[in-house]
């Protein structure tokens, strides 16, 4: 057994990880200066990208809460599919990973999970369609062909020398000109129909739609009824993050009593083009 194929043994079979896969730093060197793989750790010779699936029927409490009005059920996605089982596991992985390697003798970055203030410098997305997990969805999130974009991503960074995967060669998986689901079924608007973004990585050119996070955000904290909020607060059609901002202050107290966690504002972190993306949907009822 090579150094790398034990690596991605450990990972499964010790970490509980449903998808490994590695990328050669030089994949990624296309990132913004500051989020480079060798920005983080100088020396750095791979990227681990790890995942795992997300509990289908977590995922089908979104359906119940938009389609029959059971909006308490929204609370079970946001607890096990994003805020605590996938993004906690996550973390202690990449955690475990890094010992695992520089018991070894190879310095390992283990990165955290999820973006923000509690997530990476580095974007896990990127790493995972460079380790050949999958390619990007419009939506602009990674999918892979058998759980669509339904999975959670976390990555670690070390000088060890592994072999790296190849890209995904499966057939496209996302075409926005035969599906534009994830376009109509997002509460805010927040994913274009036309602009898109595109990133180059080993020669190969990947194009994915363009999201305004700012109105993705008013859709995940719930600042309006459509996005399963108690009420509509005032934002503007194309907000900036001052106005989203400014819309918090506002926001109904019954939210902030169901958050997950302290600081939570979400109305449990929306997931509705994660969960209606017809890749990989095994339950479309």
């Amino acid at each position: 057994m090579s150094f790398t194929q034990e690596v991605k043994k450990f990972a499964a079979e010790e970490l509980d990880m449903d998808y490994t896969g590695i990328a050669s730093v030089d994949r990624l060197s296309g990132a913004p200066e500051g989020h480079r793989p060798t920005d983080l750790l100088p020396g750095a010779r791979a990227v681990i990208a790890m995942a795992v699936r997300l509990s289908q029927g977590a995922v089908q409490t979104i359906f119940r809460a938009y389609e029959d009005g059971l909006r308490h059920a929204q609370c079970i996605y946001g607890t096990h599919g994003y805020a605590l089982t996938p993004n906690l596991h996550l973390k202690f992985a990449a955690y475990r990973m890094a010992r695992f390697l520089e018991k070894k003798g190879h310095i390992t970055t283990p990165l955290p999970s999820g973006p923000g203030a509690g997530g990476a410098p580095f974007s896990h997305r990127h790493a995972a369609v460079a380790a050949g997990l999958g390619e990007f969805g419009w939506l602009g999130i990674i999918i892979t062909p058998d759980c669509g974009p339904r999975l959670r991503l976390v990555s670690v960074i070390t000088r060890a020398e592994l072999e790296p995967d190849p890209l995904y060669q499966g057939p496209r998986l996302c075409d926005p000109t035969k599906c534009d689901i994830c376009v109509k079924i997002c509460p805010t608007n927040a994913i274009s129909e036309k602009e898109s973004k595109s990133v180059v990585m080993a020669g190969r050119t990947f194009e994915y739609g363009k999201v305004d996070f700012a109105k993705c955000r008013v859709g995940s904290e719930g600042l309006l009824k459509k996005s399963l909020g108690f009420k509509d607060l005032p934002i503007p059609e194309n907000p900036t993050w001052e106005d989203v901002d400014k819309a918090r202050q506002s926001i109904d107290p019954r939210q902030l009593q169901e958050a997950i966690l302290p600081a939570d504002r979400a109305t449990w972190y929306c997931g509705k083009c994660l969960a209606y993306c017809p890749v990989g949907q095994k339950i479309a009822e």
